[in-house]
């Protein structure tokens, strides 16, 4: 399969629920499981790459626009500041046009899936809560930032079905590839009630596929 750059150039958004279980007495503990959605949008076109017919749009051709994918995740606590952790997501989206050229008629129709998985090393700035005076328990910082860096793997699936209804040359075919990539983050989370934890994420995905 030819070599492919990837998305990589756009920022995703992830806001999730952090559920937080109680502190271990180990400094390496289950710091949290989380369900989330994030905007992701590739940057590249590839209806462009897959199709031969160039006249539509405009000569544009169709663009694979963002749009969301739910993630998960599991994050396990080292040390004061540092963990590690796993996180998968599911983004598909698809574009497709009918076309006249010559006299024949064509629908086409092209699917891109991605599923990154990817390995996590994040510091938190977590800061003491302090009570203040009269209050009988410390309150929780309004936000606690974050930032990290990741491997990832990231899983691509193209389906490319083109339909000619008054000819030859119909195409039904899907390819499959993965590589290698890197991600670094920056975001905050704020607790909203105990255990309960809401999450503000940016994330910028570097990477390519054979």
């Amino acid at each position: 399969m030819k070599k492919r750059y990837l998305f990589l150039s756009l920022s995703a958004f992830v806001a999730g629920l952090f559920i937080k279980p109680s502190t271990a007495q180990a400094q390496v503990n289950l710091k949290s499981i989380s369900v989330g959605a994030s905007y992701w949008g590739p940057s590249l076109d590839y209806w462009n790459e897959r199709s031969f017919l160039t006249a539509y749009n405009n000569d544009q051709g169709a663009k694979l626009n963002g749009s969301i994918m739910p993630t998960a995740a599991l994050e396990i606590g080292l040390v004061k500041g540092l963990s590690v952790g796993g996180r998968v997501g599911f983004w598909s989206k698809s574009v497709s046009s009918s076309l006249s050229s010559g006299g024949i008629n064509r629908t086409e129709k092209f699917t891109l899936s991605i599923i990154p998985v990817s390995l996590d090393l994040k510091y938190t700035f977590e800061k003491a809560a302090v009570a203040k005076e009269g209050e009988e328990a410390p309150k929780a910082p309004f936000l606690t930032p974050y930032i990290g860096v990741s491997v990832a793997r990231y899983f691509v699936n193209n389906k490319f079905n083109r339909q000619v209804t008054t000819g030859t040359g119909s195409v039904d075919e899907t390819q499959a590839g993965n590589n290698y990539g890197f991600q670094v983050l920056v975001g905050a989370e704020r607790q909203l009630v105990k255990k309960l934890y809401l999450a503000l994420d940016v994330r910028y995905h570097l990477g390519s596929y054979n």
